[in-house]
């Protein structure tokens, strides 16, 4: 009978053990997430600040190209919409490689093919903000590269967001007088390649460049001569926290509610200030904070999202 009640027990510790390993569960991830959990963005609970997110995009649609005037839905009931112009078909949807991401949007750096807010005060006057995207590009060559925009032709208005020629990424928030701008230490093209990268910027709502923080597939982009995200030398990186240049932002800033949220394309009235093309390549699971996200919140993001 004993044996009988031992056998029993070892049959249910062995199943009980087979099931805690099933594989898929990420790496570094707390422990009460399981391998169900590595999915695309929502108000989750898993998500940090779940309920101070303002926009999620999940950039899915029928493969193909994206249709003039078309709506893209946002990832949560009463989220703001984006809508595309199209004066071309330079923009489409396709599979995306990254398990539970469905579709994405690719653009050949068109700058009269345009997906913008639906309506132009959402999203308007953010008091802090994290920036997260998905983005497969290829190393800036020619032109600066915008990965997305809101301003009133850098005047005084809003804020943008570049990946220079150089690999450095810099986004600034536009001020009257002088621009709160942070400039990070180039990143390495052959650690760029040709895949898919975590982009996030976080910005604590004042006008100081150190509230400013950048970080790539995971992790604050401070420069570390031994990080293979760097080429490995970053001048005056000592000075700026590991970033190349800082500038504190003077003049103070005015409301941005008249000037639409821009991914894709660059209209004519914002053409000339910064200079800069429209994105070549894909981007995917946007979202939008207004709060600034910690390191280890960012980290988390990036974590539940990179399931391959």
């Amino acid at each position: 009978m004993n044996k009988t009640i031992g056998s029993i027990m070892m049959i249910l510790l062995s199943v009980s053990v087979s099931q805690a390993q099933i594989p898929g569960t990420q790496t570094g991830l707390p422990s009460a997430h399981n391998s169900q959990e590595c999915k695309s963005p929502d108000r989750a609970a898993w998500m940090p600040q779940a309920n101070s997110i303002q926009a999620i995009w999940h950039m899915d649609g029928t493969v193909g190209n994206v249709a003039n005037a078309s709506v893209l839905p946002s990832g949560f009931t009463g989220g703001p919409t984006l809508t595309a112009t199209m004066a071309g078909t330079n923009l489409s949807y396709g599979n995306s490689t990254i398990a539970n991401f469905r579709q994405t949007i690719t653009g050949n750096g068109n700058a009269n093919d345009i997906i913008k807010l639906t309506t132009t005060s959402d999203l308007a006057d953010l008091p802090a903000a994290t920036f997260s995207m998905w983005v497969k590009m290829a190393y800036p060559s020619g032109s600066n590269q915008r990965l997305f925009y809101r301003s009133d032709n850098n005047t005084s208005k809003g804020y943008f967001f570049v990946f220079r020629t150089d690999g450095s990424l810099d986004f600034r928030k536009v001020h009257a007088s002088t621009n709160m701008e942070r400039q990070s230490c180039p990143i390495s093209s052959a650690y760029w390649g040709t895949g898919w990268h975590h982009l996030v910027v976080t910005w604590d709502g004042t006008s100081n460049y150190t509230g400013l923080k950048y970080y790539l597939d995971g992790t604050e982009l401070t420069f570390n001569v031994a990080d293979s995200r760097f080429t490995g030398t970053c001048t005056n990186q000592a000075s700026y926290g590991g970033y190349a240049t800082g500038t504190n932002g003077t003049g103070g800033f005015t409301t941005d509610a008249a000037y639409p949220f821009i991914l894709f394309g660059v209209p004519a009235s914002s053409a000339s200030n910064p200079t800069s093309a429209s994105l070549t390549g894909s981007m995917d699971e946007v979202m939008i904070w207004n709060k600034a996200l910690t390191a280890a919140e960012v980290a988390v993001v990036y974590k539940h999202q990179k399931c391959n």
